[in-house]
């Protein structure tokens, strides 16, 4: 929930600063999402200010709710029309419309700007654990280290490690 609010916020904090601060907000990661339908960093940077002159054309920009999802709308819906533009220039194409692939393999930005921050609170959550408990959750999940070792390395038993990761288990999910 407190990510949920974190967002929102962040979303009424970027609408309301104007069409400069969603400028240089989502310049580079709308340069990213075109760049992802290959096109090149001219013709992203072209998309890119369409993108912000169309904004500029709906009115303020403080009134959006949810300033990214509107601003990568647009971006979506300018692949589209270049896609539509590409395909009536092509003429006699055999390639109908509907097959063409408009989509990138890859996350959306949206799920890369969430997954950042999903591992940013993992990270500050591992911060905040005790010494023994955060070193014995990394040796055991990151670098595969069975308990009887880390037990050896740290000097205690293989009960305290279990104990020890199964509270930084505990505390990442909690977050």
């Amino acid at each position: 929930m407190a990510a949920v609010m974190e967002a929102t916020n962040a979303s009424l904090a970027l609408a309301g600063g104007g069409i400069s601060t969603l400028y240089s907000h989502f310049r580079r990661p709308l340069q990213r999402y075109f760049a992802s339908y290959r096109l090149g960093p001219d013709e992203a940077e072209d998309l890119t200010q369409e993108v912000f002159l169309r904004l500029m054309g709906e009115g303020c920009p403080s009134s959006l709710r949810s300033p990214e999802a509107f601003v990568f709308t647009l971006a979506r819906n300018l692949v589209r029309d270049r896609a539509r533009r590409l395909y009536i220039r092509a003429g006699n194409a055999t390639v109908p419309l509907e097959d063409v692939q408009l989509r990138c393999d890859g996350p959306t930005p949206d799920e890369v700007l969430e997954q950042g921050e999903r591992l940013q609170r993992a990270m500050t959550c591992l911060q905040s654990l005790k010494p023994n408990t955060r070193r014995a959750f990394l040796l055991h999940r990151i670098h595969g280290h069975s308990y009887a070792e880390i037990a050896r390395t740290l000097g205690v038993s293989v009960s305290m490690i279990e104990k020890h990761v199964m509270a930084a288990i505990a505390a990442l999910r909690e977050e």
